[in-house]
């Protein structure tokens, strides 16, 4: 079931089982249900959120189930890999430190960067925590526990911080030719930091 911020149901989603297409499906689109301003888990976890002062994102059902079953309940997953305009102002409403804990893989490294500049649009300090390679949040907490996943997100960057990293770690700041490219490929990060004092940081 698929539940709104109010705790109506509102439609159903599943996943496959397997390597089937599409991964997710959700019911169709209706005057109850517009999926871009729908956030899974929203209406259980949102007196997590604003006690803790944090909001966890995570991709799919599976992965936000999981973290909830372990005792971290501030989570929500968007109906879609990343993140809309109207979702971000949805967690931003109840608090203004997101972590985005997607999966380790290029998908999710894609759609991490796609929500962290929805984000910063809304003004939020968005974080990024970095699983390793070949783990996503599900398989992470059921092989570690809650105590490792919480030491992961004590270790989550801020969203500039791990761009510049991989960024590095690519051997782009090596020569002048590839610095350009490298300060172009961040310049819609500092222009989505709607916060005065972020943006100048990022500069």
């Amino acid at each position: 079931p698929i539940v709104d911020e109010l705790g109506h149901h509102v439609a159903f989603g599943g996943r496959a089982m397997g390597d089937h297409a599409p991964k997710y499906l959700n019911s169709g689109e209706s005057a109850v249900f517009q999926k871009r301003r729908t956030l899974y888990g929203l209406h259980v976890g949102k007196q997590a959120i604003r006690r803790s002062g944090r909001a966890i994102v995570v991709e799919g059902y599976l992965d936000a189930i999981r973290l909830a079953l372990a005792g971290i309940e501030e989570v929500v997953a968007p109906l879609g890999t990343a993140l809309t305009d109207e979702q971000a102002a949805l967690i931003v409403r109840y608090a203004s430190e997101v972590f985005l804990l997607y999966d380790s893989d290029a998908a999710g490294q894609k759609a991490t960067f796609r929500s962290g500049l929805e984000l910063l649009r809304h003004k939020a300090a968005v974080r990024v925590v970095s699983l390793p390679d070949g783990e996503d949040p599900d398989t992470f907490v059921r092989a570690h526990g809650r105590g490792a996943l919480e030491t992961q997100l004590s270790q989550a960057i801020d969203l500039f911080d791990r761009q510049i990293q991989i960024l590095e770690r690519r051997g782009w700041f090596a020569n002048l030719r590839h610095q350009r490219r490298a300060i172009d490929s961040l310049l819609p990060t500092i222009r989505a930091a709607r916060d005065p004092l972020t943006r100048e940081m990022y500069l």
